[in-house]
């Protein structure tokens, strides 16, 4: 029989089993990726330039990735919705790498497939993929799935990997590609490599390096720049009279903001 003390200790554990598995329960889900991406609703005060709304894109940030996020982009007038690929489980989904121990999170993973959450996307005008990984099984893995659908809807793909774009390019045309750019190297990557200019459609880039030197280049290589993740009003509206063409946010008040009315 256990004495007055053990119980005491044994609740004690029991509670702090308890607490533990209720605050680590939203971190797993995020893990095996059940969890929606982050999206917000913040209002912004910002005065875009006239006519805003028709030349910029407003992409949604991962919401492609939860069913819930998704349909909150398309409530909220999103011109794209943003998918990360990657693969789990030999299947390619609509969800995130994650560490410490990405080869575990990809074997629990609880989120879409990638197929499930093409057909969810109903009504979505562009679809933009970003891709992930970029090693050969599942490269030929995303070319046996945008075979049969690239032409049928408007795709975009990301990627920072060079010989992705390359490989992409030869066998869609259609796609519109761009090159991921996360830092001012990759940029300089991309200006100093004539092929690769040549092979995209433009530059998914962290709006930390997108100035006004960058933008000009682009325009002057008939290239477009998306600049990601822009959240708040003032950094919207000073790159929206830069002249980017378009942002990536997980803000819905600015997906509201470029929506076309």
């Amino acid at each position: 029989m256990l004495g007055r003390r053990a119980w005491v200790f044994l609740g004690a554990a029991v509670l702090t089993m308890a607490v533990a598995g209720v605050v680590a329960w939203p971190h797993l889900q995020r893990y095996v990726g059940s969890a929606p991406p982050r999206q917000i609703d913040q209002p912004i005060e910002a005065t875009l330039p006239t006519g805003t709304h028709a030349r910029v894109l407003g992409i949604a940030h991962n919401a492609g990735n939860h069913p819930a996020t998704l349909q909150a982009a398309v409530r909220n007038h999103a011109d794209a919705v943003e998918f990360d690929v990657i693969t789990a489980r030999g299947h390619l989904v609509a969800g995130r790498e994650h560490h410490p121990l990405p080869g575990l999170a990809r074997q629990l993973f609880r989120g879409p497939s990638l197929e499930d959450a093409w057909g969810s996307a109903t009504g979505v005008a562009l679809l933009k993929l970003d891709l992930k990984q970029s090693d050969p099984a599942f490269l030929d893995q995303v070319v046996e799935f945008l075979s049969p659908r690239a032409g049928s809807r408007s795709v975009m793909v990301s990627s920072p990997d060079r010989a992705t774009l390359l490989l992409l390019h030869d066998r869609f045309p259609s796609v519109q590609l761009l090159y991921s750019a996360d830092n001012f190297a990759a940029v300089e990557r991309l200006q100093s490599d004539p092929d690769l200019v040549a092979a995209v459609r433009g530059t998914s880039a962290y709006h930390g390096v997108v100035d006004a030197t960058l933008l000009r280049w682009a325009h002057a290589h008939d290239l477009k720049v998306i600049a990601w993740t822009v959240n708040d009003g003032q950094r919207l509206a000073q790159l929206t009279r830069l002249g980017v063409d378009g942002i990536t946010t997980a803000n819905l008040a600015v997906l509201r903001s470029l929506g076309r009315p």
